[in-house]
């Protein structure tokens, strides 16, 4: 029990450090000549993913998932989650930059090879480096190096920078999810209920964050909860994760395959 509740801390600890943490501002151009202010784009709103890498090919390996979770928000949140794709110590030609994120097939991005952006602002280099920035409180909400970078954490990361500052977390979580079995080989179920009315996006991705089946549901006062059933026999095993989406909320959960 000791063992439990002193790993519950070291998590709680690390998780606080990392929300208390606020981000540096620059101003800088990109590998286009246009220039950026951080501090700016954060006051209007939008949410910024740093992504230093080398480049190289382990880079690669490891930064496609903080790109597949920047992606996955451009139908939902159009223009305002931006990857910014940098070199680690300003010492490669932008021209490789660019075409390095093109034949990794990250060519969504703003390229910096600028010494403005620093990754030493934000603790312990190691390729790639990725941080999630927002809110007029310039916070940082993600801070992971080489394979400790997700797609679920990068995503869960900026739906969290997308809230409105001061946010109750009773609003944040006013939706519970639950899916069973899990792990799954031919139903799943999916259970939620909603305290307050609301639409719901449902959308199933892979660790790349390809959307491979989706769904939309109203809840009312009247009727606000609901249990769906979803055949996901004809897909690959393997990880995959729910994300639930409304107007005020969002949830996240994994799910495994398996055969």
């Amino acid at each position: 029990m000791k063992k439990f509740i002193l790993k519950n801390l070291i998590i709680l600890l690390s998780f606080n450090t990392v929300l208390a943490q606020t981000a540096t501002d620059f101003i800088t151009d990109d590998c286009n000549g246009v220039s950026h202010s951080l501090f700016d784009s954060l006051n209007a709103g939008n949410v910024i993913v740093l992504a230093w890498v080398m480049p190289c090919g382990p880079c690669a390996t490891y930064t496609l998932p903080a790109y597949s979770a920047v992606q996955s928000f451009a139908t939902s949140h159009p223009d305002r989650v931006d990857f910014y794709l940098v070199d680690d110590y300003a010492n490669t030609a932008c021209p490789t930059l660019v075409n390095w994120g093109i034949s990794n097939s990250m060519s969504i991005n703003t390229a910096f090879s600028s010494s403005s952006i620093n990754m030493s602002d934000y603790g312990s280099s190691g390729m790639p480096k990725v941080v999630v920035l927002g809110n007029a409180n310039h916070s940082v909400f993600y801070n992971e190096n080489d394979d400790k970078i997700t797609f679920n954490g990068v995503q869960n990361a900026i739906n969290n920078a997308l809230l409105p500052v001061g946010v109750d977390d009773e609003i944040k979580s006013h939706i519970n999810i639950s899916v069973f079995p899990n792990p799954v080989k031919n139903i799943l179920n999916v259970s939620c209920t909603s305290f307050q009315s609301d639409n719901l996006t449902f959308d199933i991705v892979n660790i790349l964050g390809k959307s491979i089946y989706s769904f939309t549901k109203k809840l009312s006062s009247s009727s606000n909860a609901f249990t769906k059933k979803i055949d996901v026999s004809q897909f690959d095993t393997g990880i995959y994760f729910l994300n639930v989406n409304s107007d005020f909320s969002y949830q996240s959960k994994k799910i495994i395959l398996k055969d």
